[in-house]
């Protein structure tokens, strides 16, 4: 991308997105929906790629108005997302017309320090919490099966440049201004420094469809140029490996919940006391409720991790179920999803041993028992054979 004083003027949006995991799924009928300004989208008429089917997979959100605000001196559209699935997203846009490159690196740097909003100055997650805690209020009837939520939101940014002058190729963003971009990317303003590794780090993950359009996938933000007319579908592709991260890492969290609660049944199963009836009643009792507890919840951790893994199944168009690899490569999904698979793993071990424990002094208890209504019968023969 070419430097202000090549006169390179960009013309787009910046999204600033806040996921937020709400400790169980969301019933969408059960919402309160007067209590809200829903946005309803017209579909727009595809040129070339077809709409992912997130109905398939329940992750086809409620898009709420949560109206505009003026933030550092920008006006900032506000919207919030309810998915299904158990999220919130707070999602805050915007715009930028005939912008330089400096001022859109610090544009896209807004999030990292406090702002200023309604006259007070706070951080920028600060203003999206707020919104959060807000919708989170209104909906919370519709929440079902609940846990405890992950409080930490994933963030992310979407740098989306819809128009350029002088006019951009794809190739532009990877070579002939790609320190540039890298420094776009990273809300770099000392680009000019940025090592050839960071740089190469920054732009590996990308598509281009054709010579005129590109989406560049990093950690920390994406960008995307020239693809107007289906922007929007590259943006649910992204949205959705995020979406995928933050629950990965909200199951991830319960289930260390589950391994403590795991390990402390375990250690009272083996410094407890010896065998004995009362012992084995209670403590059987109370391993074998939390085991069954333990295999419903890891049929339902078991029914999401497969939705997520057929997710490329539900998507209408290659290029879309492209775009969803490159970014779960990028935000590393599969090795979350290992982790949740190696723990619960791990419970299924630990609650197995525990079971198997507590069986063994069940079938000691019974052979005391055994041996003590042998003594019975043969004291009572005795004392009859006296008689």
């Amino acid at each position: 991308m070419p430097t202000a004083d090549e006169g390179q003027l960009l013309t787009g949006r910046v999204v600033f997105q806040y996921f937020y995991d709400c400790g169980g799924d969301i019933d969408l009928e059960k919402i309160p929906q007067e209590k809200l300004k829903i946005v309803h989208r017209v579909p727009p008429k595809r040129l070339r790629v077809l709409a992912p089917k997130y109905e398939e997979v329940g992750l086809q959100p409620l898009e709420v108005s949560l109206g505009t605000k003026n933030i550092d001196g920008h006006e900032a559209r506000v919207e919030g997302r309810i998915f299904p699935i158990g999220v919130i997203e707070i999602y805050t846009v915007i715009e930028f017309r005939n912008a330089g490159l400096e001022s859109l690196i610090k544009l896209v740097r807004l999030d990292e320090h406090p702002v200023k909003v309604a006259g007070r100055e706070v951080e920028f997650e600060a203003v999206a919490r707020e919104d959060f805690e807000k919708l989170l209020e209104v909906i919370k009837p519709a929440i079902v099966s609940p846990y405890p939520a992950f409080k930490r939101p994933e963030t992310y940014t979407l740098i989306m440049i819809t128009d350029s002058s002088p006019k951009l190729k794809a190739n532009d963003f990877l070579r002939r201004f790609r320190k540039q971009t890298a420094g776009i990317l990273r809300g770099e303003r000392e680009w000019k420094k940025l090592s050839s590794k960071e740089v190469e780090d920054a732009l590996k993950t990308y598509l281009s469809y054709s010579e005129d359009d590109i989406v560049i996938v990093d950690w920390y933000s994406a960008l995307m140029s020239g693809a107007v007319n289906y922007m929007d579908d590259l943006e649910h592709m992204i949205e959705l490996a995020k979406i995928q991260l933050l629950e990965l890492k909200s199951y991830d969290k319960l289930l260390d919940m589950r391994l403590e609660r795991a390990y402390d049944s375990l250690y009272a199963v083996f410094t407890g006391p010896g065998v004995g009836v009362f012992w084995g009643r209670r403590w059987y009792g109370r391993l074998a409720a939390a085991a069954g507890e333990l295999a419903e919840w890891r049929v339902e951790v078991t029914d999401l991790v497969e939705d997520m893994r057929n997710i490329l199944k539900f998507t209408g168009d290659w290029y879309l179920g492209k775009l969803y690899r490159i970014s779960s490569e990028r935000f590393r999904i599969q090795d979350w999803l290992a982790l949740v698979d190696k723990k619960l793993g791990q419970l299924q071990e630990l609650y197995a041993m525990a079971m198997e424990r507590v069986d063994v002094h069940r079938a000691m208890t019974l052979e005391l028992l055994i041996i003590i209504l042998i003594a019975i019968e043969v004291l009572l023969a005795i004392v009859i054979g006296f008689k």
